[in-house]
């Protein structure tokens, strides 16, 4: 059971399962052909490749025997490098995606750029937090993210408020598909004692937070 839970923790890692939200995002938009080939990639560098690059190093610096257990498992201040790292790139890859030309996103390229904003003040809540010596888990913090962003596009896209929302119960089943994730990653975080519970607690409010004030923000309620 161990076993699985760690495989769990590691397949639905915050790397992961950023980029498996993004690959059904970019499905939903109108890209094609080789504009599409290109997004899908840009987006696994993005997502996946790089930050597991720049982990690698991180970890590499603190303990040279690099195991995958490691990128679920850091160290207090390895955290704190990592948050800061991450918020930098992730305000460099924003501008990168928003400077993006109509044929790769098309008019869902506010959706993708309301994301991107939120992700870059959840890490940076958490780095708040860290800075605080508050630990929160990152996987629930990631699951319920992208959770509650599924919840908000089924409702309303930035950028197409003026269209109907045709993808609405497409949205809905990919947050039924973060629920289930966000309950296994809570479930093999506890059980492999990676994290608290309160912890965990910390993770789910500031990726529950982060999208709903991010959106408020956006449509000025």
């Amino acid at each position: 059971m161990i076993k699985f839970a760690k495989f769990f923790s590691v397949f639905f890692h915050p790397l992961f399962l950023t980029f498996y939200n993004f690959l059904y995002f970019i499905f939903l938009t109108d890209a094609k052909g080789a504009a599409l080939g290109f997004v899908i990639t840009l987006f696994f560098l993005a997502c996946v490749m790089i930050p597991i690059f720049y982990t690698v190093m991180i970890v590499y610096k603190e303990n040279r025997d690099v195991e995958w257990e490691q990128f679920s498992d850091l160290s207090m201040l390895s955290r704190k490098k990592l948050l800061a790292y991450t918020i930098i790139y992730n305000v460099i890859f924003l501008l990168f995606v928003i400077s993006l030309s109509h044929p790769f996103l098309g008019d869902y390229k506010p959706m993708f750029a309301s994301v991107l904003m939120a992700f870059v003040f959840s890490m940076m809540l958490s780095f708040v937090l860290h800075l605080l010596n508050i630990k929160n888990s990152l996987h629930a913090l990631n699951a319920s993210f992208f959770l509650v962003y599924c919840l908000i596009f089924s409702w309303k896209i930035p950028g197409i408020e003026s269209l109907e929302n045709t993808k609405e119960t497409l949205f809905l089943i990919f947050a039924g598909v973060n629920f289930i994730a966000l309950i296994g990653v809570i479930w093999a975080r506890l059980f492999t004692k990676a994290h608290t519970v309160k912890e965990i607690g910390y993770g789910l409010l500031v990726g529950i937070l982060s999208p709903v004030i991010l959106t408020l923000l956006t449509y000025g309620i």
